[in-house]
C-alpha cells in the first residue's frame, strides 16, 4: 500500500526532469534562472537576458559567467561553486558587462530545489537589477565628496580671510600710530611752543583748547590702534596680549575679566598666535556685548600637544536649539569662523549655556 501511495504521489508531482523543462516566466521584474544540481545553467527567462546582455543559449552551462564583469568574475564563480558544492543558498552583488560596454549592477540570489526525498534537483534563482540604485548611491557619494571638498575650501578660506583681516588691521594700526599719531604729536609740540613763547589773550586760550582736542585725538588713536591690532601680540606674545585685552575690556565695560595663562606662547607661529587671539577677542567681545555678565574667567593652558582656551562668564546665558548654540553672528571674526578655524586645525569648539547659568566656551586646538 505504501509503495502504491508513493508511486501515485510521484506521478502527481513534477520530477526533476519535468522541473527542468518547465518554462520560466517570460514577463518578470527580475531575471530568473534554473540550474542542475552542479550549478550548471539550464534555462533563463527573457528578463535575465535583458539584464545580463546575452542570448539564452549563451547563458547555458557555465556560459553565463562570461557575461559577468571581468573584475567580478573570479569571485562570483568561486562563490557560486562553493554554494552548489555545499548545497546551500547563495547571494552576491556583482556586475554584468554587456557587449556594448554598459555595466549592470545586480543582486544574485538562488535557493536549492529538492524532491520529495530531500535530494537536490537543482537551483532556482533570480537577479535583481540594482543599476539605478547603485548609480544613485554613487551620485550621492560624489555629491557628498564635492560638498565636503567645498566645505574644506570654505574652512581654509575662513582662516585665510581671518589672517588677511588681521594683517590689514595691523597695517592700518601702524599707519595711524606712525603717521597720524606722529603728526598730532608734532602739532602738540608746536602748540606748546606757541604757549611758551608768551602768546596771551584769546590766542593762548584758543591754543590750550586746540591742545586739549589734539590730546584727546591722540588718546582716541591709541585706543583705536589697540582695537585694530594689538601691538602686544606681536611684541610679547599671546598670553600678554590676552591679559592686555582683558584689562582694557574690564576698564571700558565694567565686566571683571580674570585671566590665567599657563603656557609659554612665544614659540607659536605668528599665524597661530593671530588666529587664537582673534578667537579670544571674539569670545570676550561677546561677553561684553551680549552676556550681561559681571564676571568672566579666561584660561589659556597648553601642554605638549594641545592648547585650551576657556571663556566662562556668569551672564544670562541663552537657549540652545536642537542641542546647538542659538547664537547670532554680528560680523567680525565671528563664532562661525572660530568653529571653522578649530575644525580646519583638527580641534574643537564647544559652547555650553542655559538661561540664567552663563556661558562656558571651550576652544581646543592641537599645537602640531
Amino acid at each position: 500500500m505504501g509503495s502504491r501511495r508513493e508511486k501515485g504521489y510521484l506521478q502527481r508531482h513534477s520530477t526533476a526532469e519535468a522541473v527542468e523543462s518547465e518554462p520560466l516566466p517570460s514577463v518578470s521584474p527580475v531575471g530568473i534562472f534554473r540550474t542542475d544540481p552542479a550549478g550548471r545553467c539550464l534555462s533563463v527567462n527573457a528578463r535575465w537576458c535583458e539584464i545580463a546582455g546575452c542570448a539564452p543559449q549563451e547563458a547555458l552551462g557555465e556560459g553565463w559567467a562570461l557575461a559577468v564583469h571581468p573584475d567580478d568574475r573570479d569571485r562570483v564563480v568561486e562563490e557560486w561553486n562553493r554554494a552548489t558544492r555545499e548545497n546551500r543558498s547563495h547571494e552576491s552583488r556583482f556586475r554584468f558587462q554587456r557587449p556594448c560596454g554598459a555595466v549592470a549592477w545586480v543582486l544574485g540570489q538562488a535557493l536549492p530545489e529538492r524532491d520529495i526525498r530531500g535530494k537536490i534537483t537543482g537551483f532556482t534563482g533570480a537577479i535583481t537589477d540594482l543599476t539605478q540604485h547603485i548609480e544613485a548611491e554613487n551620485g550621492l557619494r560624489a555629491s557628498q565628496a564635492k560638498l565636503e571638498l567645498r566645505n574644506e575650501q570654505l574652512r581654509r578660506l575662513a582662516i585665510k580671510l581671518g589672517l588677511a583681516q588681521e594683517r590689514e588691521r595691523s597695517r592700518i594700526a601702524r599707519g595711524l600710530h606712525d603717521e597720524v599719531g606722529q603728526l598730532l604729536a608734532r602739532a602738540r609740540l608746536a602748540l606748546g611752543k606757541l604757549m611758551r613763547n608768551g602768546a596771551g589773550g584769546d590766542i593762548a586760550a584758543q591754543a590750550r583748547a586746540v591742545d586739549a582736542l589734539v590730546h584727546g585725538a591722540i588718546d582716541e588713536i591709541r585706543s583705536l590702534t589697540f582695537e585694530l591690532s594689538s601691538p602686544v601680540l606681536h611684541e610679547l606674545g599671546l598670553g600678554a596680549a590676552v591679559e592686555s585685552l582683558c584689562e582694557r575690556l574690564s576698564e571700558e565695560s565694567g565686566v571683571q575679566f580674570n585671566v590665567e595663562v599657563r603656557t609659554e606662547a612665544n614659540s607659536f607661529t605668528e599665524e597661530f598666535r593671530i588666529l587664537l587671539y582673534q578667537a579670544v577677542r571674539e569670545l570676550c567681545a561677546n561677553v561684553v556685548k551680549h552676556a550681561r555678565a559681571l564676571r568672566a574667567d579666561v584660561y589659556l593652558h597648553a601642554d605638549c600637544d594641545r592648547i585650551w582656551i576657556v571663556v566662562d562668564d556668569d551672564g544670562e546665558g541663552f537657549e540652545r536649539a536642537n542641542g546647538k548654540p542659538a547664537f547670532t553672528q554680528d560680523g567680525g571674526f565671528g563664532l562661525f569662523a572660530i568653529r571653522e578655524m578649530s575644525s580646519q586645525m583638527g580641534g574643537s569648539f564647544e559652547i555650553e549655556s542655559a538661561p540664567g547659568n552663563g556661558t562656558f566656551a571651550v576652544l581646543t586646538v592641537p599645537l602640531s
